[in-house]
């Protein structure tokens, strides 16, 4: 007979009651007054990495090189191939064909086992893939990603008719299957009900229109096809599309977006690979984030236009756990009141051409300042693209081990975190997603700040309701670092005048410090705050109430170089100002607003 307890109980709340079991089991306690336990800690983001697993061991690979003056059919059907090869033995092929494909070889300390060039390599490739896709580059250009797409469904090499290898048998003709569909929404719809089902992604790849026309809904053809990302998007059987009029209300091309994106083919919020550079206003690319293109509201970009990406994509496994790369520890910094802590970001490393070229000479040119003058090397942020966890871990690692040399350079997640995007824009089911996509990216690269962008006229939404889904008990993001673009109006003027800082708090007390922006573009006009002169920057930090915590986000686009302007700016700052990472400013801001 069991043993027949009564036990005084409480359930979610209400009033105690009575209960006689014999095998009740609940949040009950034993005498009166006694509270429940404590629920059990959130699992964290993402699992953790066990080294006892096997690493495989990568195969031989060969580099192809590639004239820059190859014809754009040439260059095509040249990445079309290693991606095709990639594919079919991971890391296999490299191309050679701008002055950072080398140097990346050499900075990972990797040794082919065969040059060959591009003549040699494609007469090879149709040998091992003799599937081909017929066209005719000049006067099909505009129906170009239609016939990537069709070619890399199915394993077959672009071939147009000027290339040396001829394509006899073809098992996609665009000559004959694009004829009566010769405009850019009838070819993109037909190949996509034809292929859509075996493609895993979306792309944008502009074919070649003009970037900034007179008539931004009709550009013409002025440019040739740019070969960066063809090869992934062969490696990945990826649906490339380029709509000039794609996100325009009322035009047949959005219909014909809409319906591709909306069909269910890929998890949402669908991330873009390649570039929307279209629709040019102002100075900026209206679709660039993706974000606000559809109705539908369930989009955002992964700025990808690189090479050499089926090779880091297939070479080394993914990351997806924490502890595979690990960041330097935050500095130990204590709030000293007589002090001002200023947070600066490299920016734009969402972007992973500039993480294949700029940012990696960057990062370079740092380490030796640092070691050339070890006293004067302050803490340094740099964002950067969680998609190099998936598509280039080789170069995750790269960054990471540069990291340590001086140990004063961290990461931050890029704008908006899992996709350049402005989440506040996203449909309601797609920003929850977001969010947890952003915080299992944070897990993993060991990180707890982002950048967040967001459209000009949403970020007082962005504020009161986005951004404290991140405020949750167990989330790996404490820090938000917001910024305006691609147009710098003026946001968070709302807030009082000299407030650097807020701290929101979620529904189950999590908290997080979200900062005022501050941008810094250029060094040529001490007038104008987005292009001050290191010493003008200076003179502002140092004027800053001391106590501030605040941080400051660097760009290229108006002519700064990390040589003209942080690593100037450091030797100029007066004692008081103290230069930290971003989750440092974070837990600084968090611990001064309890």
């Amino acid at each position: 007979m069991g043993v027949f307890m009564v036990r005084r109980c409480s359930l979610l709340g209400t009033t105690p009651m009575l209960f006689v079991s014999a095998t009740f089991v609940a949040a009950c306690s034993d005498t009166p007054n006694a509270q429940p336990n404590p629920p059990p800690p959130p699992p964290p983001s993402c699992a953790k990495y066990d080294p006892s697993r096997p690493k495989p061991t990568p195969g031989p690979f060969t580099v192809v090189h590639v004239e820059p003056d190859a014809p754009p059919p040439v260059q095509l059907a040249v990445q079309a191939c290693a991606g095709l090869h990639n594919r079919d033995a991971g890391g296999s092929v490299y191309i050679d064909a701008i002055p950072h494909d080398l140097v990346w070889i050499k900075d990972l300390g990797l040794v082919p086992a065969a040059t060959i060039n591009a003549q040699e390599f494609l007469t090879s490739c149709v040998t091992k893939f003799p599937a081909c896709v017929r066209y005719d580059y000049k006067n099909q250009q505009p129906l170009l990603p239609n016939i990537l797409t069709a070619a890399a469904a199915l394993g077959a090499v672009p071939l147009d008719a000027g290339v040396s290898v001829p394509c006899d048998n073809p098992v996609f003709d665009a000559l004959t299957e694009l004829m009566d569909k010769n405009t850019p929404a009838l070819a993109t719809k037909y190949v996509f009900d034809k292929y859509g089902a075996q493609t895993t992604g979306l792309a944008m790849l502009n074919p070649g229109y003009e970037l900034q026309p007179a008539d931004q809904a009709s550009p013409a053809m002025t440019q040739e096809m740019k070969p960066a990302l063809v090869d992934f998007v062969f490696s990945q059987k990826l649906f490339v599309v380029f709509l000039v009029n794609g996100c325009i209300d009322g035009n047949p091309e959005k219909e014909v977006l809409s319906g591709i994106v909306n069909r269910g083919q890929w998890a949402t919020p669908v991330g873009v690979y390649g570039y929307n550079n279209a629709w040019n206003v102002g100075g900026g690319y209206l679709y660039e984030a993706q974000t606000r293109c559809l109705d539908s509201r369930n989009m955002g970009a992964i700025a990808s236009e690189a090479g050499n990406l089926s090779f880091f994509a297939t070479r080394a496994p993914p990351i997806t756990e924490s502890g595979v790369v690990t960041p330097n520890e935050p500095e130990a910094v204590t709030y000293d009141p007589d002090k001002t802590y200023v947070a600066f970001v490299v920016g734009d490393g969402d972007n992973i051409q500039y993480m294949m070229t700029t940012r990696h000479d960057w990062f370079q040119q740092r380490i030796a300042d640092c070691e050339a003058t070890p006293d004067v090397c302050p803490a340094l942020s740099w964002s950067i693209s969680p998609h190099l966890a998936q598509i280039a871990p080789d170069v995750l690692h790269w960054y990471y081990e540069q990291s340590r040399r001086s140990g004063k350079d961290y990461f931050v997640l890029p704008p908006s975190g899992h996709l350049y995007a402005y989440p506040s824009s996203l449909a309601e089911d797609a920003q929850d997603k977001f969010v947890q996509a952003t915080d299992e990216d944070a897990c993993i690269l060991g990180l707890n700040g982002v950048v967040h962008w967001d459209w000009l006229d949403t970020w007082q939404d962005a504020e009161a309701h986005f951004l404290p889904k991140y405020a949750h008990a167990g989330s790996s993001i404490r820090g938000i670092f917001p910024m305006n673009v691609p147009y710098p109006f003026p946001t968070f003027n709302w807030w009082p005048e000299g407030q650097f800082y807020e701290v929101l708090t979620g529904a189950d007390g999590g908290r997080i410090a979200l900062f005022r922006p501050r941008s810094w573009r250029g060094i040529d006009k001490d007038t104008d705050p987005f292009r001050f002169s290191p010493q003008r920057m200076a003179d502002e930090l140092a004027g800053y109430p001391k106590g501030t915590v605040t941080w400051v986000y660097m760009t290229s686009d108006g002519g700064l170089t990390l040589q003209n302007s942080f690593l100037a700016l450091a030797k100029l700052l007066p004692p008081h100002v103290q230069l930290v990472s971003t989750d440092a400013a974070a837990k600084l801001a968090l611990a001064q607003k309890k």
